[in-house]
């Protein structure tokens, strides 16, 4: 990992973090920049360890720019993904309130750029301006309900059933229900709780029967209430 230069005043309006938590966390232009002023920038190469497994977080991440997930490995061996982090996202919250580790790690999957702060030093924001306090509890409502979500689908939907409600959310949340980049199978696998072999099987059987169809790097689901019908 590398610290990125802090930012001097005169381009603190083009500050990326800054503009993170005018656009993610709805902050106004001021607060963005005192709190982003505030951060210490890191850079983290793909594959790279930010929090250590099971390691008690003394400092709290916001996610400028890139992709990072937390993982766990099952007891036999088996890698499970926790959380995804993209642009905006906030990880190593428990510091806040000094919970233990969470017995998992979080890595980057693609090059990040970080905002890190003292957890003591966060609390303090959120304490003071209730933008901050709100934005953090938004993400955290969130990732519990989307938590649920899984926990809920892992019980009730077979493995096929999972993919496809997997596959139709990321159509859902483009445009024209294409998903661009093509998704990755093994990357699916490991958010479905399933394998690559059934990933591509069932993908590879949604385009038999014309329900999804593969375009230059992009998925295109044709018959979303079709592919809707299959999840249960």
């Amino acid at each position: 990992m590398a610290d990125l230069a802090p930012t001097d005043t005169a381009d603190r309006e083009t500050d990326p973090l800054a503009l993170v938590f005018t656009e993610h966390f709805g902050c106004r232009a001021e607060l963005a920049k005192l709190v982003s002023a505030k951060a210490r920038r890191q850079l983290y190469p793909a594959r790279a360890t930010i929090i250590e497994n099971g390691a008690a977080s003394q400092r709290l991440y916001v996610m400028i720019a890139g992709h990072a997930r937390m993982v766990a490995s099952s007891i036999d061996g088996r890698i499970v993904v926790a959380e995804e982090y993209y642009d905006g996202a906030l990880f190593g919250e428990g510091g806040l309130f000094e919970q233990p580790g969470a017995g998992a790690e979080v890595c980057a999957v693609a090059p990040c750029a970080t905002g890190g702060y003292e957890s003591h030093e966060f609390l303090a924001f959120m304490t003071n301006y209730g933008e901050i306090a709100l934005a953090v509890s938004r993400q955290m409502i969130a990732r519990l309900q989307k938590a649920t979500r899984h926990l809920t689908e892992g019980a009730t939907l077979s493995a096929a059933g999972r993919i496809h409600a997997e596959i139709l959310r990321r159509a859902r949340a483009a445009d024209a229900m294409t998903i661009t980049p093509r998704p990755v199978f093994a990357e699916v696998a490991l958010a479905v709780r399933s394998t690559r072999e059934t990933v591509s099987r069932t993908i590879s059987a949604l385009e038999q029967r014309g329900i999804v169809k593969r375009g230059a790097n992009c998925l295109i689901v044709v018959a979303p209430h079709r592919l809707e019908e299959l999840i249960y």
